[in-house]
């Protein structure tokens, strides 16, 4: 039976020299692609478009995301034609893209979210005060709290730099700022920022780690 994966571990078993398989329509994987896989889409999974992998090395399929059935099946058809040690990928390409992980293709890097944002901004812990970070919001508006893994828990507006030094960040912390994953479009981020009337959202993986901020200031241009 296949072996269900997350993204760590696919990144693990590449680099240890597994075989990776794209198994949507050619036209999905021409746009985008995780580096080194290559395309058989599970339509045309027949013994001659797999006769020149290694039917006993880790091989590992995926697709788009968790909604999409065709790696699960795929992976199936594999054991069908003889390989060993088949693994499926169960979050998939939306996933890889989602965690900041690069990508392949004809789709252009910049006209996503991970592109664009920006890493050098102001951030401070939950055990700090207002004092301790105040001379660090310089021109931005924002100064995001984060843990020791990265992982965002909230934000701080820097009208409460106003308050007396001893505040706990804690006490003035805004728990749920806006986040979005590095593989939406800039155009699609763009729109939904107009929409919402939001001047700014933070970008992370999907296990909630800071990867960096985008203002509205930042998509100029986007719509």
């Amino acid at each position: 039976m296949p072996r269900r994966v997350d993204t760590a571990e696919t990144e693990r078993l590449l680099d240890a020299g597994a075989q990776l398989i794209e198994v949507l329509p050619r036209s999905d994987y021409d746009r985008a692609h995780l580096p080194g896989a290559r395309s058989i889409p599970l339509d045309s999974m027949q013994p001659e478009s797999v006769v020149d992998l290694d039917r006993s090395a880790t091989t590992i399929v995926y697709c788009y995301d968790y909604q999409c059935d065709l790696s699960a099946r795929a992976a199936r058809r594999l054991e069908t034609l003889g390989f060993r040690d088949v693994c499926d990928y169960v979050a998939s390409k939306a996933a890889w893209m989602g965690c900041g992980l690069p990508v392949e293709g004809t789709a252009k890097p910049s006209a996503r979210a991970g592109s664009v944002a920006r890493t050098d901004i102001p951030r401070c812990s939950l055990g700090e005060k207002v004092g301790d970070v105040r001379d660090r919001f310089g021109n931005e508006s924002v100064c995001v709290v984060v843990d020791d893994d990265g992982t965002v828990l909230g934000a701080v507006r820097k009208e409460a730099t106003r308050l007396v030094d001893t505040t706990l960040i804690d006490e003035v912390l805004q728990p749920a700022p806006p986040t979005v994953r590095p593989s939406i479009t800039t155009a699609e981020l763009a729109r939904s920022m107009a929409r919402d009337g939001r001047t700014y959202v933070y970008v992370t993986t999907l296990e909630g780690k800071l990867i960096g901020l985008v203002t509205r200031s930042d998509l100029h241009g986007q719509h």
